[in-house]
């Protein structure tokens, strides 16, 4: 099994480019909601946790199944 293989696909790819971002904005508004006390950045938090969290479900789906058809393809040859 290659994992460069794997992770070359482009929904991974994707996910990838979406998901961090997203992530390092949510956990952001998080540390500062907090730190200033702001309301408004607590809301964006929660606004933002559940598609990270989905695009994150998402990306590990994807790559545990690419790596088990990457298994099966091996073993057959």
């Amino acid at each position: 099994m290659n994992n460069n293989n794997i992770r070359s696909d482009l929904w991974l790819t994707r996910l990838t480019k979406i998901g961090i971002p997203l992530a390092l904005l949510c956990v952001a508004c998080l540390w500062a909601g907090q730190w200033l006390g702001s309301a408004l950045l607590g809301w964006l938090f929660l606004l933002t946790l559940p598609p990270v969290l989905a695009i994150g479900l998402a990306y590990n789906l994807r790559y545990l199944l690419l790596a088990q058809r990457a298994r099966r393809m091996a073993s057959r040859s």
